[in-house]
């Protein structure tokens, strides 16, 4: 089973959040782990949610996981941006080259670790990174980095990261539950 963990703190985004958990567990494939930046497993999220998550930081170890997601939500960027266990567990993802995956706001933790140097990424307008290319699209995809602009791409920026490691078998297993309609294929000339 892959394993992945999403970090959360007060201020994040819920619908990135929840979408996020919800189209990655439909595989059962991918075992998703929503892990606070602290000892406090309740958090409050960008619209007033108070949700309990299952770790925190301190009990998890980036060399039992195999990518690491960051959803936006302005308040909750700035506190992942602010915790050293939050940057250091980053900083260990990169190093072992493993899929990083940030949306809306999250993409400038990347770029304030200067992990963007020489990537294609998208990110919420006022977040762009001098590190990196922004590029104006719903979601980007540059080797082991899968970044989207907004919460309205949270789906779009999800399927990325089960194509990433279940293929188009992964993706349209899911699919018509999540979209209502058959997985679509592709036309041959």
């Amino acid at each position: 089973m892959i394993q992945g963990i999403v970090l959360v703190a007060d201020g994040v985004e819920e619908t990135e959040l929840v979408s996020l958990h919800d189209v990655l567990t439909r595989t059962g494939k991918i075992n998703l782990h929503l892990v606070s930046i602290s000892e406090q497993k309740s958090i409050i999220t960008s619209m007033g949610l108070k949700l309990l998550l299952e770790e925190s930081i301190d009990e998890i170890e980036e060399k039992n996981f195999d990518f690491i997601a960051l959803p936006g939500g302005k308040k909750g960027v700035y506190n992942i941006s602010s915790s050293i266990r939050a940057l250091k567990l980053i900083r260990e993802f990169a190093a072992s080259n493993k899929l990083i995956c940030a949306i809306c706001a999250a993409p400038s933790i990347l770029g304030n670790l200067g992990l963007l140097k020489e990537k294609n990424y998208t990110c919420f307008p006022g977040f762009e990174s001098n590190n990196g290319n922004n590029i104006n699209e719903p979601v980007v995809i540059d080797n082991n980095l899968i970044s989207a602009r907004s919460m309205a791409y949270t789906i779009p920026f999800a399927e990325q990261i089960v194509l990433h490691y279940l293929k188009e078998e992964g993706l349209s297993s899911i699919y018509s539950g999540m979209r209502g309609i058959p997985y679509p294929t592709q036309i041959k000339e």
